[in-house]
């Protein structure tokens, strides 16, 4: 349980380690760099680049791709990509979802060759370049579960959770397969951790998680060659437990989880990496005020307290600079006024 931390801890000793969650970016870095978000997400050089501005802030991890419809897009999936609108970068969308069954799709034979996986395969070897021993370089990937909210459509799917488990069983059973292929595909592009956002399963009940995408975590997480962190959202306190035994080196939560249960249900020393502050907080907030949010956050136990991940309304750099900074600064057991 202690590697996670042993790999993260080897960048700065007798600190508290700064992670950059997959979802984060400085918009504001990107534009003076003259990176266009939407470029960032196909161009091996700008995924690079973008990546190493939050090395370049101070965060000592860094993790690529930035969306989740990489492994959509490889069994088939039209992606739709978008410009700014309005000066606001928007994410890409799946169109038309025409999966139903396991039967629908097939996995890529050369998945080096597929998709956007050589594009990505490509950044992530810039990044271990430019970064040596100065930072971490994770991966990014969906759990089966979020990826199979990807290609299904939802509505269907949590009808089908119900009344049809079989055949989400089956989706999830090949689509894990295809994980773990991606993934593979990223360690031999030199990734040092696994970051799995399975945020989607929160939207479940706890039964049919452990009936249904329980046996699939377990599936990927066995043999595994770095660690993994699983990342929910949500009401996330309820499944913890389940993601322990599914074989995580760490889990992260968002905001909305109760932080003391969860660590309850933890083990000592079990590394848990909680989402601080709300969206806005590097926008809008004082370097004051996210100090005391970054503490505050440490101070109740989790291992690393991880910047907001949204793009929108970007974040002011002195704010990014002021979170790295509480997060270096901070010694457990203090007391604040």
């Amino acid at each position: 349980m202690t590697r996670l931390l042993e790999l993260i801890n080897r960048y700065r000793q007798g600190a508290y380690p700064v992670f950059a969650p997959g979802a984060f970016l400085p918009i504001r870095s990107m534009r003076s760099r003259g990176l266009q978000f939407d470029q960032v997400l196909k161009n091996a050089n700008d995924m690079a680049a973008a990546a190493l501005l939050n090395v370049e802030l101070g965060f000592e991890a860094t993790v690529i791709p930035f969306d989740m419809n990489v492994e959509a897009e490889l069994i088939g999936c039209k992606i739709n990509y978008h410009e700014e609108v309005d000066g606001v970068p928007v994410y890409p969308t799946v169109g038309k979802r025409w999966i139903q069954t396991a039967d629908d799709f097939e996995l890529p034979e050369r998945l080096d060759q597929a998709g956007r996986i050589p594009v990505i395969m490509d950044a992530m070897r810039l990044i271990k370049q430019k970064t040596v021993d100065r930072a971490a370089v994770g991966a990014f990937i969906p759990g089966p579960f979020t990826l199979t909210g990807q290609i299904l459509d939802p509505d269907k799917m949590f009808l089908m959770v119900l009344k049809q488990p079989d055949i989400i069983q089956g989706v999830l059973e090949k689509l894990t397969e295809l994980l773990k292929d991606v993934r593979a595909a990223y360690l031999a592009a030199g990734a040092d951790f696994v970051i799995i956002e399975e945020g989607g399963a929160t939207s479940i009940s706890p039964k049919a998680f452990k009936q249904m995408v329980f046996p699939a975590l377990k599936r990927l997480l066995d043999n595994k060659a770095v660690p993994h962190i699983l990342s929910l959202a949500g009401r996330s306190e309820k499944y913890i437990p389940l993601l322990v035994a599914a074989g995580a080196d760490g889990i992260g939560v968002d905001q909305e989880c109760d932080i003391e249960q969860s660590l309850q249900d933890l083990p000592a020393d079990f590394p848990m990496l909680a989402i601080c502050g709300p969206y806005d907080m590097l926008a809008n907030a004082t370097p004051a005020e996210i100090q005391n949010a970054v503490w505050a956050c440490l101070d109740q136990g989790v291992t690393q307290a991880l910047p907001p991940a949204d793009i929108h309304p970007p974040a002011q750099l002195e704010n990014i600079a002021a979170f790295v900074e509480a997060h270096r600064s901070f010694s457990r057991g203090i007391e604040r006024s």
